[in-house]
């Protein structure tokens, strides 16, 4: 290498092994701006003709490159080598000042080498994080998790390039110090696994809506890196839990509900048990036509007379209906007509275990809607007319009672 240096100074009648320190750093100088100049004049090729060719293509990997300064950072590295080749050579007269430039120049080329891969890499985390084949997958924290090796892998190697020692040595050594380093990179590493759990398992990805109770976080997931993972909640507001903390403790993602497309309504209304009686012929006759629970009203008193022909009085008594039945079939038979309630799931409305409160009635069905403004405007309207319909079979809605209940007991 040096031969050629050499040869080429000799040919420019430059000796640089009797330079003065004045004419050495005066030569330096004058390399240094040369080099500058062709450091300018590379940017300024990329910003006036590679720009216009990559903003005229419809590739978009490329924009992202320029965007990112990935071209600009690979230029970079054209200066860095000339400085590596050349600025030492400059004192090769003084053994000294030339190892010190050497190793200077060295450092400095890693430097750059540096740079340019930890851009490249978070261009790639951009170019994979839009591509269908990767959406939704833990990406950035694993090209974070690249980068961070990168980053002490070329420390090393600076540290190696000072004490001139071969970084092999310094891998050995670090052998020995293994776990000091598991110490200091104990949250890297465990967020690294725990992301790659949230991933394999399909536990959580960007955009799922997620919901971690005693974190109070509830929104949908933002980002996911080596050490946090972001939720933007409904509120607006950004939360940050460490992806372990959530593979040991527990959250509910909801993102398999759209996936499905249906999304659950379970809600429950109280009835007050004084206002269940049998129903008669007159309370009865209103809804023998209707369409809901009419052929229930007519099959039962077929059944009914069926028993009474038969002298089985028990069985007669026993079939009668309560304006609680009806109601609730009428219930059931309304959900499972509309055209909001999704078919594939399940939808009923059942009798749950009697309260203080009254006799509480499950209403239980799945939207086809599961967008949230849909969702909570199908679910008002669903309650809000059960609400209306229940005091036409008799029925009263539980209540604690209020100051004008008071009232009215006076």
């Amino acid at each position: 290498m040096e031969n050629w240096r050499t040869l080429l100074l000799q040919w420019l009648h430059i000796d640089v092994v009797n330079f003065t320190w004045v004419e050495q750093l005066v030569f330096a100088c004058i390399l240094l701006l040369v080099i500058t100049i062709i450091d300018r004049f590379s940017k300024l090729t990329i910003n006036k003709v590679l720009r216009r060719l990559v903003r005229a293509s419809k590739a978009q990997w490329d924009d992202i490159l320029l965007d990112r300064k990935v071209l600009d950072n690979l230029v970079a590295v054209i200066p860095a080598i000339l400085l590596v080749i050349f600025l030492p050579f400059v004192f090769v007269g003084n053994e000294g000042l030339y190892n010190l430039t050497q190793r200077l120049c060295w450092i400095y080329f890693v430097a750059i080498i540096l740079r340019f891969a930890i851009s490249a890499l978070s261009a790639l985390t951009h170019i994979l994080e839009n591509s269908d084949s990767f959406k939704g997958k833990p990406i950035k924290g694993a090209v974070q998790m690249v980068q961070v090796v990168a980053i002490v892998f070329a420390i090393i190697v600076m540290i190696s390039i000072i004490v001139n020692k071969s970084p092999a040595h310094l891998f050995t050594g670090l052998g020995a110090s293994a776990a000091v380093l598991m110490l200091v990179f104990q949250e890297l590493i465990m967020g690294l696994v725990a992301g790659i759990q949230l991933s394999a398992n399909k536990m959580m990805k960007v955009g799922d809506w997620v919901v971690v109770k005693d974190k109070g976080i509830d929104g949908v997931v933002a980002e996911i890196t080596l050490t946090t993972v972001k939720v933007m909640n409904w509120d607006y507001t950004i939360s940050t839990i460490q992806p372990q903390a959530l593979v040991n403790g527990s959250f509910t993602n909801w993102q398999n509900v759209f996936d499905k497309g249906g999304r659950r309504i379970a809600r429950v209304l109280h009835i007050d048990i004084r206002s269940v009686h049998f129903m008669n012929d007159e309370e009865l006759a209103p809804w023998r036509n209707n369409k809901l629970v009419g052929d229930f009203i007519a099959e039962t008193e077929k059944q009914i007379a069926q028993a009474k022909e038969q002298g089985d009085e028990v069985a007669a008594q026993s079939l009668r209906i309560t304006n609680l039945t009806l109601f609730r079939l009428y219930t059931q038979s309304y959900i499972k007509s509309l055209p909001t309630c999704h078919p594939d799931f399940v939808s009923m409305v059942r009798l749950m275990e009697p309260t203080p409160q009254g006799q509480p009635m499950q209403i239980y069905f799945f939207s086809n809607n599961t967008a949230w403004v849909y969702y909570e405007d199908i679910q008002a309207r669903v309650f809000e007319y059960i609400y209306a319909i229940a005091p036409q079979f008799g029925i009263e809605i539980y209540q604690l009672p209020t100051g004008r209940d008071m009232q009215q007991m006076r």
